[in-house]
């Protein structure tokens, strides 16, 4: 983990927002979570081209395949944090490959993580489950949200308020 902040110590409630955003609808939903929590945010590049309908279609292949990718380098050691928020699309039903790949690369260095993951429909149930197996450990918090429930502010601003509050009212 070379070129990561090093910070001195952890603080009490540190917490790092990290995610990953093809089209934008989860760097929103990330961005929202860190103002308010006053959180450090890091967002995981995928080094695979993922734009367009070919990176469309290809990205929800290797989620549904439950495949890796190569991503950038990390700047923020996730050890240094007592909660990690993580945030990826739902790809074919899966995580995406660049969260997928965060994960198992770090999961050994996250204390307690909470998890959020947005989409095109309702559906996001499942994800949660794979999450959990992959981290070897329980959420502290999770929460899905649609890309309608994104693009209407009091829904947005009720359900991302009510996900915060869960996560702040825990003792992890």
């Amino acid at each position: 983990m070379e070129n990561m902040e090093s910070t001195a110590s952890k603080k009490s409630c540190n917490t790092l927002v990290v995610y990953y955003s093809r089209t934008g609808s989860t760097r929103k939903v990330a961005e929202y979570i860190t103002k308010q929590l006053g959180a450090d945010m890091e967002m995981i590049i995928d080094m695979k081209k993922r734009s367009g309908a070919f990176g469309f279609v290809i990205g929800g292949m290797d989620a549904l395949m439950r495949k890796e990718t190569e991503i950038s380098e990390i700047k923020k050691d996730p050890s240094k944090y007592d909660l990690v928020i993580m945030g990826s699309p739902l790809w074919a039903g899966n995580i995406s490959p660049a969260i997928r790949t965060y994960l198992n690369k770090y999961k050994a260095n996250i204390e307690s993580v909470a998890f959020f993951v947005t989409s095109g429909g309702p559906s996001q149930g499942k994800i949660f489950e794979e999450a959990r197996s992959l981290l070897g450990k329980e959420l502290i918090s999770f929460m899905g949200i649609c890309t309608k429930e994104i693009n209407d502010d009091s829904v947005f601003d009720t359900k991302l308020s009510s996900f915060i509050e869960s996560i702040t009212l825990k003792k992890w």
